[in-house]
């Protein structure tokens, strides 16, 4: 991969985009658009796309960022062998607690009152 960079060609590494197309692979399927990852992440969306894309090196703080809003190892950005298996039939159950995860105590704690709030609403119609 080339880029264009102060009047010469810069040559792109492999690894920058073996390590884009893996975040986007676990973004996928992690059911996450670009900007709720980079939200997730403290990230600029544009910079998360050029990251995916492989037009950016992500520093290691931008990495380890990105690790933790997909709840996987930062290692698991370096696994080029291993093959991401997409599940398409999470319950909801599933998803919600993906959404939880990295949550504090606190935080869910909210959240599951705010459930039963809602629930209470509705069942008393």
């Amino acid at each position: 991969m080339e880029r264009w960079r102060g009047g010469e060609v810069e040559s792109m590494s492999n690894i920058t985009s073996l390590v884009g197309e893996k975040i986007r692979s676990l973004r996928q399927v992690r059911e996450l658009s670009q900007e709720q990852l980079a939200f997730k992440a403290g990230l600029n969306t544009s910079y998360l796309g050029q990251i995916e894309r492989g037009e950016k090196s992500p520093t290691i703080v931008s990495l380890e960022k990105i690790a933790i809003a997909l709840d996987a190892d930062i290692e698991q950005l370096f696994r080029f062998d291993q093959r991401i298996v997409v599940k398409t039939d999470l319950t909801f159950v599933e998803k919600i607690s993906y959404e939880l995860r990295g949550r504090s105590e606190e935080e869910k704690k909210a959240i599951y009152e705010f459930v039963k709030q809602l629930l209470w609403f509705r069942d008393k119609k």
